[in-house]
């Protein structure tokens, strides 16, 4: 586990080796599918090579595996999964829409016209920092790196501005700054 910890890929491939087929069965026993298990088997080895590399070094490692195998485990079955039916067989009852469905709708017209009055309020710099993060899709370093500043710099800017955006929007927000 300390070679691990010292970056050691070839001491993390030993332990995956000893632990993967105890860490299957553990997972299998909870989800009982074949196909899942391999999935959340790779997950928690990738978690715990993830830690490992970090620093973190565990008291007893098979006890913190496993305890990684049951949260692996715990957030696939709380995730939500849509209902699936056969096309052949529709159900004898299809959900009744919204009730509210209008009202919510209207809600995001709101909210979208309040972020658009948001942002037109923002400094041009600001607005253009946005646009290559969100709509093109740059990562803080490539901005940085466009623009000849620090990173720290761009991530601090960006942070405020979504402070103030979330601060404008809780408030019925766009109107000034």
């Amino acid at each position: 586990m300390a070679q691990c910890v010292a970056g050691s890929t070839e001491a993390f491939q030993t332990l995956t080796v000893r632990y993967y087929r105890p860490v299957g069965g553990f997972l299998f026993k909870r989800v009982q599918r074949h196909d899942l298990v391999e999935d959340l088997v790779q997950e928690t080895f990738l978690e715990a090579f993830r830690s490992l590399k970090a620093g973190r070094r565990p008291e007893h490692f098979s006890s913190w595996l496993f305890g990684i195998a049951q949260h692996c485990c715990g957030k696939w079955l709380r995730r939500k999964r849509p209902v699936l039916f056969d096309p052949h067989e529709p159900p004898a009852e299809l959900p009744a829409p919204l009730e509210n469905a209008l009202e919510e709708e209207e809600e995001q017209r709101r909210l979208l016209t309040a972020l658009d009055s948001s942002l037109a309020a923002l400094p041009d710099e600001t607005r253009r920092l946005l646009e290559w993060k969100h709509r093109h899709g740059k990562t803080c370093e490539q901005i940085a790196a466009e623009l000849g500043r620090p990173v720290g710099t761009v991530k601090s800017l960006l942070s405020r501005t979504y402070k103030l955006l979330r601060a404008r929007l809780s408030s019925g927000g766009g109107e000034g700054p």
